[in-house]
């Protein structure tokens, strides 16, 4: 329990010493990877999805395709969502019980962001150091912490309560 709050505490530190001002971009793309498919905004084609992982389940809203996946013996969801058929957005996150449709999950290894190796159930103090403290992001109601990093074209957060990142986004920005 102590190690919790010590962990907790260091969060809270790391975003009130970097919450005030955003760095630049990073002068690279982040993906979300494992040894199936890529996640590359901008580029991945919803064929390639549809051919590796195929149809997915119309969640969280229409437009978005959704996966179940499994983490170890954690079950998460993937989301994406295209745009004239590429990937403009991919959610990746814990699934929470009762709230999310009861999907079969797959298990196709380890999703990671990189730059950094970032996984679901790292601890967050241990994200890439490019990452800066928000004060929010997507579902914020949800996480107690959210972390951001914007690259050429998009941004990425990684999200998570109880010091162990629950979500990895990743999405466009408009020009």
């Amino acid at each position: 329990m102590l190690r919790a709050v010590e962990i907790l505490a260091q969060i809270a530190e790391r975003q009130m010493q970097s919450a005030q001002a955003l760095p630049p971009p990073i002068d690279v793309p982040i993906i979300l990877f494992n040894e199936h498919i890529m996640f590359v905004i901008g580029k991945t084609q919803r064929s390639a999805v549809i051919a590796a992982l195929g149809p997915g389940y119309a969640f969280p809203a229409q437009g978005w395709e959704t996966y179940a996946m499994r983490e170890g013996k954690t079950r998460c969801l993937l989301s994406a969502l295209y745009q004239d058929g590429v990937l403009v957005g991919v959610d990746y996150y814990v699934a929470k019980e009762g709230s999310v449709p009861e999907l079969r999950p797959r298990d196709f290894g380890a999703f990671r962001l990189v730059p950094g190796q970032i996984t679901i159930g790292l601890e967050l103090l241990r994200l890439d150091e490019r990452f800066t403290a928000v004060a929010s992001g997507p579902d914020a109601r949800t996480y107690s912490h959210a972390f951001e990093v914007r690259y050429p074209g998009g941004i990425a957060f990684a999200q998570g309560t109880g010091g162990t990142v629950q979500r990895l986004v990743l999405f466009a920005l408009s020009a």
